[in-house]
């Protein structure tokens, strides 16, 4: 019967391919199957990256971030090269030949409409599918402003499929996805950097990217024209400053404030004492694992030393206990002896008499 489904299911995933006019429900479902299809390449990627760590002699507990960041910079940078050719072939024509006519249909070129709608939404489906599939995994991880944050960017990607703001969507992946490369390498460098000036200076790094991308970029090509969009484009505006305000909630910035606050012991940090690499440090399902165990190894170090007092207090009491029965019994032994002595004195005398 599953089978049957799932043929039944690829089938549908084929026609929506294949046809032109595609409903919302057929994108969720292309989506879903995307993003498993997704998944099953990434455990294959695992597994091979895996297979080279270990002959590489990489200790076991770094592969998980390691792979991570690697099959992150793969998908980036290849989601780059090809947001890159489809702006310069198919949009960036359309749009000179639009401004300059004497009156373009749009007063800014980012709310431009599409060439072909088919290939915008076969786009989005693939972006969408990696966003559900990282979405997912930082929800297992207990990451959850991380993953409301890219359940807010997929919702995004699909207002612009669905509004057919086909230059919107393309700039705003290609940045996103330029600064993907750059963030996951920063990233992957710090899993294999243990000199602290090396962390510093990724993190000025990471800082430096983020501001220019959220600060700069962002706010003067998308925000600024977003909010003085038409009416028509209320879900955008309201979609876009959701999101722009969860990346803002989990910026370096905002991690650097809150570690300052909240960090104070280096038991509180993955990075410890180190500021820096807290702001590079993601993997906090790991750092509380290991941090429980930390306390679940001290505990149990803490009761075996009570235990050995106990043992210890015991032994001395019945020492004690010991040499107090022992020092009675001489002292009856004495008072005994002594007794007999004077009995013996006072018949020696009567004799005597």
């Amino acid at each position: 019967m599953a089978v049957v489904v799932l043929l039944q299911q690829l089938r549908s995933l084929r026609s929506w391919l294949l046809s032109s006019e595609h409903g919302f429900g057929d994108t969720l479902n292309a989506v879903f199957w995307v993003s498993c299809l997704l998944g099953l390449t990434y455990a294959q990627f695992r597994l091979l990256v895996q297979i080279l760590l270990r002959s590489a002699r990489v200790r076991a507990h770094q592969h998980g971030a390691i792979v991570y960041h690697l099959w992150n910079i793969c998908f980036n940078a290849c989601a780059t090269s090809f947001l890159l050719l489809y702006q310069v072939v198919l949009i960036r024509p359309e749009v000179m030949r639009e401004s300059a006519k004497l009156f373009p249909q749009y007063i800014n070129a980012i709310f431009a409409t599409p060439c072909d709608a088919s290939k915008l939404e076969i786009v989005t489906v693939v972006l969408v599918a990696f966003r559900v599939f990282t979405t997912v995994r930082h929800l297992s991880r207990s990451d959850y402003s991380v993953a409301f944050s890219g359940a807010l960017h997929a919702a995004l990607l699909l207002g612009c499929c669905t509004l057919r703001l086909e230059n919107y969507s393309i700039l705003l992946n290609m940045y996103l996805a330029i600064y993907g490369v750059c963030a996951e390498t920063i990233l992957l460098l710090a899993t294999r950097t243990t000199r602290p000036h090396w962390w510093t200076i990724l993190a000025l790094l990471k800082c430096s990217a983020w501001i220019h991308l959220f600060l700069y970029r962002l706010p003067f090509e998308f925000l600024i024209p977003t909010l003085y969009a038409r009416r028509e484009l209320l879900p955008l505006k309201v979609c876009y400053w959701l999101w722009y305000c969860s990346c803002v909630w989990n910026s370096p910035l905002l991690k650097l404030l809150y570690h300052k606050i909240y960090h104070l012991h280096p038991n509180d940090c993955a990075g410890g004492e180190s500021a820096c690499r807290c702001i590079l440090s993601n993997d906090w399902q790991a750092f509380r694992h290991i941090r429980a165990l930390k306390q679940a190894y001290l505990e149990l170090q803490l009761l075996n030393a009570r235990q050995d007092v106990h043992k210890y207090l015991a032994n001395e009491q019945a020492a004690k206990a010991a040499f107090q029965t022992i020092k009675c019994v001489m002292t009856l032994k004495r008072k005994v002896k002594r007794m007999r002595e004077n009995k013996e004195q006072g018949t020696s005398k009567e004799k005597q008499s």
